[in-house]
């Protein structure tokens, strides 16, 4: 008996060791539009749970019975949302649709997607029994993914609470603000743009110019909108800059390999391929379809949880090109089945696409480079073809193809040849099998997962109620006190003013120096 004890003494001490810290209460402030967004802060919130902390997270009522299907292990808080999910999932609907990318449209879509993420901001922070729950409740830290309301952080400060951002990245540009870390458009491309860290002059011209015009608009946009929700809950001298500024440690979803070296500040975190992991068993009707593809493979397609049709004219095509390969496809597709599928393609509406990146019959990624796929597909080392739609999409694509991982077509005009040719590129040239084996080498060579090291931050935050030591003073300095335009106009003053000194002491030596000649001469 003594000895069985002393045994479980030991088993709590390990536990206690391994955890680091007890069970904590960690609130999950998702943002309203789902997919991609929601999967990564779940994956971190099922991560924390194994930990063995509580994890809450923060839903509307229309869908919570559904994530409760989804990820039993979480326990959840809900509140009416009078359908502006809704209405933000039909924008977010729209955007996908790439057969309109003029900048009118694209500016009636950000202004709409602020409308609605502020409304649903607004429902949720009004929401009198859910905030007092909250506050009742004791949550130690709040985790919350920016998308233009950047409601996570309004609540953290609402609730006292620290606070740590996940996010891909923020192309409003109040990140920037809030950490002031400087992003020099000569060799750090803009989120959104198809270009590299090797610029040219043109390139540089144009990195410049958008990045400013682009954040200049969001902001002007965004920030209005969202400065009122931050008086209206967290007093009229508060701004969102400033409650941004307060973030303990932002986790983003980036790395070296794909995205590029860049300034940081402490509490900065590169946490890119979160979502990446090592591949599970497939279904059983799904591992002998793989199975069947023999020596040949199987290319995987998918364009994310965002894109929920594709344009049937497009799909064709795509059938058409998929039917010519000797390799079996499989594609996530929700349309109407086209006419020209081949029976080496298998259609399914939801696929593990992780789990089929990771099957050592996956050849080739067919995929619209959203960051979750592109970097599993990294993981796993499969090479890619990429048909960007919208978003951080075209970049993503761009650094793809810079790094020899894939090859990159136009949405609008590829045709079933060229789309067919890009696939049998990277299938048939052996450097894209290399190259993409070689930086899925890099990118697992790490101390930490990318997971363990979100988790790691969150735990440390929670330790310490906060790192504001990590935090630069640079977002609290007005803005001529951040590019030193005081300290350039006090040492302007002060050359100038010895200037004139040494102006006026020369005139005057001068004068004297002519005057006794001239007493000379009359002398004389």
């Amino acid at each position: 008996m003594e000895i069985r004890s002393q045994y479980v003494l030991l088993c709590v001490i390990i536990i206690l060791t391994v955890h680091g810290i007890g069970a904590e209460k960690v609130l999950v402030v998702p943002p309203a539009v789902a997919g991609s967004h929601w999967f990564p802060l779940a994956s971190v919130g099922q991560a924390l749970v194994g930990r063995g902390h509580d994890v809450t997270v923060v839903v509307s009522q229309d869908i919570v019975d559904k994530r409760r299907a989804e990820r039993p292990e979480l326990q959840f808080e809900s509140f009416l949302d009078k359908r502006s999910r809704a209405g933000l999932e039909a924008i977010i609907a729209q955007m996908s649709d790439v057969s309109d990318n003029s900048m009118f449209h694209r500016l009636q879509i950000l202004k709409e997607m602020t409308k609605f993420t502020a409304q649903y901001c607004d429902l949720l922070l009004g929401d009198v029994d859910l905030m007092r729950r909250l506050k009742q409740a004791r949550f130690q830290v709040v985790v919350s993914e920016p998308f233009f309301c950047h409601c996570g952080a309004i609540v953290a400060a609402h609730l006292g609470l620290p606070h740590v951002a996940l996010l891909r990245n923020d192309p409003v540009g109040l990140d920037t603000l809030a950490t002031g870390v400087p992003r020099p458009p000569s060799y750090v491309p803009f989120l959104l743009s198809s270009f590299t860290d090797r610029m040219t002059f043109s390139q540089r011209v144009q990195n410049l110019v958008v990045s400013f015009r682009v954040s200049m608009m969001f902001q002007w946009i965004s920030g209005r909108i969202n400065n009122d929700l931050v008086r209206k809950y967290l007093g009229e001298e508060e701004t969102l800059v400033g409650v941004l500024a307060k973030t303990d440690v932002w986790l983003y979803q980036t790395g070296v390999l794909l995205d590029l070296p860049s300034p940081r500040m402490p509490n900065m975190v590169d946490v890119g391929g979160i979502n990446s992991q090592a591949a599970n068993s497939l279904s059983e009707d799904l591992e002998l379809f793989m199975q069947s593809s023999g020596g040949a493979g199987v290319v995987v397609v998918s364009f994310g949880s965002q894109a929920k049709t594709i344009n049937p004219e497009r799909a064709e095509v795509m059938a058409a090109a998929f039917s010519q390969l000797r390799q079996k496809v499989v594609w996530r597709y929700t349309g109407e089945k086209p006419a020209g599928l081949g029976n080496n393609t298998k259609l399914m509406s939801w696929l593990p696409q992780n789990d089929l990146l990771g099957h050592p019959k996956t050849k080739a990624f067919v995929t619209h480079t959203g960051i979750n796929g592109v970097f599993e597909a990294l993981y796993h080392g499969v090479p890619m073809v990429c048909l960007p739609l919208f978003g951080d999409q075209p970049g993503n694509a761009a650094r793809v193809v810079s790094r020899g991982l894939g090859v990159r077509l136009d949405f609008n005009t590829f045709t079933t040849e060229t789309l067919y040719q890009a696939i049998m590129q990277v299938l048939t040239d052996k450097s894209y099998r290399e190259t993409a084996a070689r930086l899925s080498r890099l990118h697992r060579d790490q101390p930490q997962s990318p997971m363990e090291r979100a988790v790691w931050w969150i735990e440390h935050v929670i330790k310490h109620g906060g790192l504001p030591h990590l935090r630069a003073r640079a977002a609290e300095l007005p803005w001529y006190q951040y590019y030193l335009l005081d300290v350039a106009v006090f040492q302007l003053a002060v050359c100038s003013a010895v200037l004139v000194l040494i102006w006026c002491s020369c005139s005057l030596v001068c004068r004297k120096i002519c005057r006794k000649s001239g007493d000379k001469l009359k002398s004389q």
